[in-house]
């Protein structure tokens, strides 16, 4: 299960990279909440999509997330680790720690809940 989990944070990587809000939001559940720093809790991926789209237009064009923990529950996942972002020539604009928690829905792991800090 972990190595499902993982592959997941590839995708997660490679979406914002590609800058792809769409498809990034398609890791989280239909119900995901997630808490940006000293901004408004964003719900739902249509709203999550919205949220990256803005990110990335504010010139957001990489992204490094690695992975501390998981530990697994039953359906549920519990992930920790630490992230960069860089904008322009790879500019460091923000970096810090996140934790997702990971909810296993048919047959697949989404981001049911993400919070993170810079």
């Amino acid at each position: 299960m972990k190595e499902k989990v993982a592959l997941r944070n590839q995708q997660f990587n490679q979406y914002v990279n590609e800058k792809n809000n769409a498809q990034l939001s398609e890791l989280y559940t239909e119900d995901a909440l997630i808490f940006p720093p000293k901004q408004p809790a964003v719900q739902g991926k249509e709203k999550i999509s919205d949220f990256f789209g803005a990110v990335f237009n504010q010139g957001i064009n990489k992204g490094d997330f690695s992975t501390n923990e998981i530990r697994i529950e039953g359906n549920f996942a519990y992930e920790t680790g630490n992230y960069f972002l860089f904008a322009g020539e790879g500019q460091l604009v923000a970096q810090g720690h996140y934790m997702y928690v990971w909810k296993y829905v048919d047959g697949e792991w989404y981001i049911h809940q993400d919070i993170w800090n810079d």
